[in-house]
């Protein structure tokens, strides 16, 4: 399931990702991801995982068409207690067109303060 957060305002983006997430939720977070780099240009992205979420092909391939638009994100934070995070943020680094942090999760207002820095 993706659940957009809260704190997203403007350009600056949050999603929580748990268990299975469905290609209909990959869409609506990329029409919602699209619509704000057409508004502001650049976004900042703040991503809430507590683990790998399992996804079906339709929603891989959902994700994958928005690797043009990694060049729009300056700043991209993952939050998460998972040590597979670490190694994923440093893959993400070389698609990201910004900065690339992970927090660990007890550090999620810290993480909000840096996305929007």
């Amino acid at each position: 399931m993706i659940r957009r957060l809260d704190e997203s305002s403007g350009n600056v983006l949050g999603w929580e990702v748990t268990g299975k997430v469905t290609e209909e939720e990959v869409r609506t977070l990329s029409e919602e991801f699209k619509a704000a780099i057409a508004e502001h240009g650049k976004v900042r992205v703040l991503v809430r995982m507590r683990r790998i979420p399992r996804m079906g092909l339709g929603a891989w391939v959902e994700d994958f068409k928005l690797t043009p638009y990694a060049k729009d994100v300056e700043r991209y934070a993952i939050v998460s207690d998972s040590n597979l995070f670490e190694w994923t943020s440093k893959i993400a680094e070389a698609f990201i067109g910004g900065e690339v942090r992970r927090f660990e999760d007890s550090r999620y207002d810290e993480a909000w303060r840096w996305v929007r820095s």
